[in-house]
């Protein structure tokens, strides 16, 4: 039998003080999300006189409506899901592909590969460069694939891919090669079925990188009718335009109209914001252990 431990006064003030940090930063997390939230849908007077903290003050649905009926952002809102969902598919496949045959010690040309990969984390060809590649050589100026195509895949995501599929026993994939397994298959019905917590990581991870891109989009799309929605939210929050919502004059404005349109950035944030945190739960089984790669050796 195990002996008892007992807390010392010490390790009482020590938990007390990690329980307090965590506490402090949960509320420092959901503050602004909770916030937010109750801007969007609190009565539009009481958001105008500064009466909303944190929770709803006379709740009032006038701005989240007219986000989902304008044509405008549902537009925005399809290209967004067309992007994350391709250039996420696309993403991980491709790192995936990469980083497998850069984890075989029998790969020759591994080593000197990682480190020409390694070499684009610290040093990048620049925005001009990168641009005249992909509007003028490749053509893809105007084109869905051009968000896709420069979001590819990363140098970190095939390094921590690559520590994944390192970890895997050797002697599984080899049992496969005396099978007489073709390294498609070994790779497609072996390695990525083991590979739950590294895909979901990278899902994620370019599933949000994915949704909350602009800047791409702002360099290589001038057709408004293939933005995503995080352009359009730019454009409220930044440059604090309404877009044609309201399609009214500023003749005979109700004081209603001006105090929704008040709302309207908050209401466009919470529409972009709630995909992305119902995605989570179907992933987070997967996710704490893909986190935790490298950081326990041994």
């Amino acid at each position: 039998m195990y002996a008892s431990y007992r807390k010392t006064t010490g390790d009482r003030i020590f938990d007390f003080v990690v329980y307090f940090l965590i506490t402090l930063v949960i509320l420092i997390t959901l503050y602004p999300l909770i916030y937010v939230l109750s801007m969007a849908i609190s009565d539009p007077l009481a958001a105008a006189r500064g009466d909303v903290w944190l929770f709803p003050v006379g709740i009032d649905l006038t701005a989240i409506r007219r986000v989902l009926s304008d044509n405008q952002v549902l537009t925005y809102y399809g290209n967004t899901f067309w992007y994350t969902i391709v250039g996420t598919f696309c993403g991980v496949i491709t790192t995936a592909c990469a980083a497998y045959p850069l984890s075989r010690r029998e790969f020759l040309s591994r080593n000197a590969l990682m480190k020409l990969i390694m070499f684009t984390m610290f040093f990048h060809g620049g925005i001009i460069p990168t641009y005249i590649v992909v509007a003028k050589f490749l053509h893809l100026y105007n084109s869905r694939w051009a968000i896709v195509v420069c979001a590819l895949t990363s140098a970190w995501y095939v390094t921590i891919t690559r520590a994944f599929f390192e970890s895997m026993p050797d002697e599984l994939i080899e049992s496969a090669r005396i099978d007489g397994a073709s390294e498609y298959r070994i790779f497609g019905q072996m390695v990525l079925p083991l590979s739950k917590p590294i895909l979901a990581v990278l899902t994620l991870y370019m599933a949000v990188g994915h949704w909350n891109s602009y800047f791409n989009a702002m360099l290589y799309i001038s057709d408004k009718t293939r933005q995503p929605l995080a352009l359009y939210i730019r454009s409220v929050i930044i440059q604090n335009t309404l877009s044609s919502m309201f399609n009214i004059s500023s003749e005979g404005l109700s004081a209603k109209v001006i105090l929704s349109a008040l709302q309207l950035k908050y209401a466009v944030i919470v529409v972009s914001v709630l995909p992305m945190l119902a995605i989570y739960p179907f992933i987070s089984k997967n996710l704490e252990k893909g986190l935790m790669i490298g950081a326990v050796k041994g």
